[in-house]
């Protein structure tokens, strides 16, 4: 039992797992506020496990945050074979880390009990942002994000934030129906779509890069450039001129978005006679690009 222990111990890197643990605590920190704080003070309908659990909350009182996790239960282990084991008990060690942030964390702080459209917008961003910090730890608050992370891995095409939304239509109506509140299906509505956009932002932004294409007549020196300079490798595509079929050589060259600036000062410098084109792109995987991806990608 001692050495399953120890090479259970070895296999697992503590020190990501620490990091990946306060991007976690912030994460739900922050959704939190988001439910807690603006949404649930004015009665405005939520999406998800947590709109289910805030349907309970109002008819019962049942804490908010202990529902959420009792639901999740049944949903975790549904899911457990298509999110991966590593990602399952990452995820249940954030729904617990959510809980007592909605139970026991946001309830002393100060509380919006202004207008209704104003808290929708406020929850809807902390909680968007709240979430994508989240699921950037390849961590998951639980409930339909299970679900949603299920879908994203056999359908990757699909960005987290639209299968989100499209999950928030059957809570709200819900919602709408048990407390007679058709304008919560609007103001739920808003929390999804905000939410949606903070996490895809988010998550997109994980993989982003921009693609250079430049037009020059020092191909090799440029190439060199970006080398020394960027530390980016580069392609020479041979081209030729649409009006006059001239001849000439275009470099190919994928950079980090931070990256851009340099760059370019750097052409203006050493080949101010050269045509550059930059395109931002959401995806970028391979050598010197950092590869983010939901669910079983660490087993």
């Amino acid at each position: 039992m001692k050495n399953k222990l120890r090479a259970i111990n070895r296999k697992i890197n503590w020190k990501r797992e620490w990091k990946i643990m306060v991007g976690e605590i912030a994460g739900s920190f922050l959704a939190a506020i988001g439910a807690v704080n603006f949404a649930v003070s004015l009665n405005v309908p939520m999406t998800g496990v947590t709109g289910v659990a805030m349907i309970i909350y109002r008819l019962t009182g049942f804490p908010l945050g202990w529902m959420s996790l009792i639901l999740n239960i049944p949903l975790a282990l549904l899911c457990r074979k298509v999110i991966g084991r590593r990602f399952l008990f990452r995820s249940l060690r954030c729904m617990l880390i959510l809980s007592v942030m909605m139970d026991y964390v946001a309830p002393i702080l100060p509380v919006y009990n202004g207008d209704r459209m104003l808290a929708a917008v406020c929850a809807g961003a902390f909680m968007g942002v709240g979430y994508g910090l989240i699921y950037r730890q390849n961590s998951s608050s639980g409930g339909s994000d299970f679900i949603s992370v299920a879908i994203k891995s056999r359908f990757p095409h699909i960005t987290m934030g639209t299968i989100e939304f499209c999950a928030a239509a059957i809570v709200l109506i819900a919602s709408a129906l048990i407390f007679n509140d058709v304008d919560g299906i609007i103001l739920g509505l808003i929390i999804s779509f905000i939410s949606s956009e903070m996490i895809n932002r988010l998550l997109i932004g994980a993989n982003e890069g921009t693609v250079n294409l430049i037009v020059t007549d020092h191909p090799r020196e440029t190439c060199d450039m970006i080398d020394e300079v960027l530390g980016r490798g580069s392609t020479i595509i041979e081209a030729s001129g649409g009006y006059q079929g001239d001849r000439r050589s275009m470099v190919f060259c994928v950079t980090d978005c931070k990256q851009v600036a340099t760059l370019q000062e750097t052409l203006q410098k050493n080949d101010p006679t050269s045509f550059s084109v930059q395109i931002p792109c959401s995806e970028v995987h391979g050598e010197g690009f950092r590869f983010f991806s939901l669910g079983r990608s660490d087993g």
